[in-house]
C-alpha cells in the first residue's frame, strides 16, 4: 500500500503548481559563488529543517514560494509582528537567535512486554554571532546552543528493547550545554573548535530527522552504542577542519575529547575541564553533494570512520573469563580500540517540472564495527522522502524507513545467560527491524506535525533481562510535534 501511495503523490509532484503572485521572491542562496561551501560550524541540531531545503545549501527554511499553505493574514502576521520585527533587526545586526520546542508521544496497543503510552521532549535555545558584523571579524562566527531533555522512553518502560521509537528521549534528563564554538572560513578551509558533539556534524543528512524513530535521527544507529561518540545533547572539548576539495566535493576531520563522566546527571555540559577523559574519538568523512543549483536531481554520499583510543568494556567477559551475566562480575575493561566504518547516500530520482523543490528522494544507510566487539556488528536502513504531496502542500513530506540493527555474538550470548538465570531458555534474535511510515504536515512556517507509524520485529530485551520469552513483535503509534518559534513569528 505504502509504494502505491508513493507512486501516486510522485506522479502528483509532477504537476506544476501556482504560487502566491504576491509573496515575496527570494533569491536561492543555493547558487554555488565560491569554491567552498557554506560555513559549517552550526552542525545539524536534531529539528526538522524544512524539507525544501535537504538539497539546498546554505538555509535550513523555506522561501514564502516554496511553503505549504497558510491561512489568510498569516505572512502579513510574521511581517508586522513586533518579536519577528526584533528578530529581523537582530539578524541583520549579525544575532540569529532560535527557540524551538519538539514533543513525542508513543503508544503500543499492540506488542512489547506490556502496552502503553509515553512523552518526551526537548526545548532548544540557540545563538549564531556572526563576528564580521560584531567586530569586523570576516568569515567567523560564534554558535551558542543549550537544551532541556525530560520525558518517558516507550521502549525502555513498556515494550523493553533499546531502540528508542521517540527521538526525543535521552537517558539523562535536565539541562545541557550542548555547543559553543567558534569556526573562521579560510576559503576552501574551514575551522572550528570549542564545544560541540561528533553527531552534529559525521554522518548526517538532513533526511534523517524527517522521521522520530531513533534509529535515523539525529544520526543512524551505531555510532552512539558501539563507538561511545559524543551525541546531541552531550559535547566535549573538539576541533574540527573541513576542506573543500570543489564545489562538490570535500573532506572532514575531527578530533573530540572522551570523557563519558562528562554526560552524568548533574554536570549539565557546565564541567570545562579538559585533558581528564579516558580517550580521544577521531571522526573523517569524505563527501559528494550537490543541489537544486547545480542539477536538476542532485545527490548526496558520505563514507567516513569512527576512532575511540578509549577500547570500552567487553559485552561478555568478567575479569576471569566468565560470563558477567551468570556471576554478577563487572565486565572486564578492553585494551585497543573501538573502529566503526559508516556510508551514507541520498539520491533525488524525481522532481517537478521548473524551479519547484518537489520531489522524490531515495536514501540508505550503513554502518560496520570493526574494532573491539560491541553491541553491535552492523546497522543498515533504507528508505524515501517525498517533499511535496498534494496540492499547495509544498513542504509537506511522506517518509518511510527500514532497519536492521544485527547485534553481535557476545551481546546476544549475555541476553541469554540473563534469560538462563531467570529460568528461560534459548536467545533473543540477532536482527531488530525496526520501520516507520509517516506524514510530515507543515501546518505553518515553523510548525510540523508528524503523525507516524512503527513496527518493531525481535524486539531486543535489553531493558527486560529478567523475561523468559522473546517480546513480541508490536505496532507503535506516535506524533511528532516541532515548534521552530523564530521561524513561526517571521524571524
Amino acid at each position: 500500500m505504502s509504494a502505491t501511495l508513493a507512486l501516486l503523490l510522485a506522479t502528483q509532484a509532477m504537476v506544476p503548481h501556482s504560487t502566491d503572485p504576491t509573496a515575496p521572491q527570494q533569491i536561492d542562496p543555493a547558487a554555488p559563488t565560491s569554491n567552498a561551501p557554506p560555513l559549517t560550524g552550526e552542525g545539524e541540531r536534531e529539528t526538522v529543517r524544512d524539507p525544501a531545503t535537504a538539497f539546498s545549501s546554505g538555509r535550513t527554511e523555506a522561501t514564502p514560494a516554496e511553503q505549504s499553505a497558510a491561512p489568510r493574514g498569516f505572512t502579513r502576521w510574521q511581517r508586522d509582528n513586533l518579536v519577528g520585527k526584533a528578530l529581523r533587526g537582530l539578524k541583520a545586526d549579525g544575532v540569529t537567535l532560535a527557540l524551538d520546542v519538539v514533543d513525542n508521544v508513543a503508544g503500543n496497543p499492540v506488542g512489547g512486554v506490556r502496552q502503553g503510552a509515553r512523552e518526551s521532549h526537548w526545548v532548544s535555545g540557540a545563538a549564531d554571532l556572526d563576528l564580521e558584523k560584531l567586530l569586523g571579524w570576516s568569515d567567523t562566527r560564534v554558535h551558542v546552543q543549550g537544551a532541556w531533555f525530560t520525558g518517558d522512553s516507550l521502549g525502555r518502560d513498556v515494550i523493553g528493547n533499546s531502540i528508542s521509537f521517540q527521538q526525543t528521549w535521552r537517558p539523562v534528563s535536565g539541562p545541557r550545554l550542548t555547543q559553543l564554538n567558534i569556526e573562521h572560513d579560510f576559503g576552501r578551509l574551514n575551522l572550528m573548535v570549542g564545544r560541540a558533539a561528533v553527531n552534529s556534524y559525521f554522518n548526517n543528512s538532513p533526511l534523517n530527522c524527517v522521521f522520530m524513530t531513533n534509529t535515523s535521527c539525529l544520526t543512524a544507529y551505531g555510532g552512539i552504542s558501539d563507538i561511545g561518540i559524543t551525541a546531541f545533547p552531550n559535547s566535549s572539548w573538539a576541533a574540527k577542519t573541513r576542506y573543500a576539495v570543489d564545489q562538490r566535493r570535500y573532506v572532514q576531520i575531527g578530533v573530540f575529547e572522551y570523557n563519558n563522566a562528562l554526560n552524568a546527571t548533574g554536570k549539565g555540559g557546565l564541567d570545562f575541564s579538559l585533558g581528564k577523559g579516558t580517550g580521544v574519538l577521531i571522526a573523517g568523512e569524505a563527501g559528494y553533494q550537490t543541489t537544486f543549483a547545480q542539477e536538476r536531481l542532485p545527490r548526496r554520499y558520505k563514507l567516513g570512520f569512527y576512532l575511540n583510543t578509549d577500547g570500552g568494556s567487553s559485552l561478555y567477559y568478567d575479569r576471569n573469563g566468565g560470563s558477567s551475566a551468570l556471576t554478577g562480575l563487572p565486565r572486564v575493561a578492553l585494551g585497543g580500540n573501538r573502529v566503526g566504518l559508516y556510508a551514507m547516500a541520498d539520491q533525488t530520482i524525481a522532481r517537478a517540472p521548473g524551479a519547484s523543490k518537489r520531489n522524490l528522494a531515495l536514501f540508505a544507510r550503513g554502518y560496520w564495527n570493526v574494532g573491539n566487539v560491541q553491541q553491535l556488528d552492523w546497522f543498515a536502513s533504507a528508505g524515501f522522502v517525498k517533499t511535496g504531496t498534494f496540492k499547495g502542500q509544498d513542504n509537506d513530506t511522506i517518509g518511510f524507513i527500514v532497519s536492521n540493527t544485527h547485534f553481535s555474538d557476545q551481546q546476544i550470548d549475555y541476553l541469554r545467560d540473563l534469560r538462563a538465570k531467570a529460568g528461560g531458555t534459548g536467545a533473543p534474535h540477532h536482527d531488530e527491524i525496526v520501520g516507520e511510515i509517516n506524514y510530515g504536515w507543515a501546518a505553518l512556517p515553523g510548525l510540523r506535525v508528524l503523525p507516524n507509524v512503527q513496527y518493531v520485529i525481535n524486539p531486543d530485551p535489553i531493558y527486560a533481562s529478567k523475561r523468559t520469552t522473546n517480546i513480541p513483535s508490536a505496532i507503535v503509534l506516535g506524533v511528532r510535534i516541532d515548534v521552530k518559534l523564530a521561524q513561526l513569528f517571521g524571524g
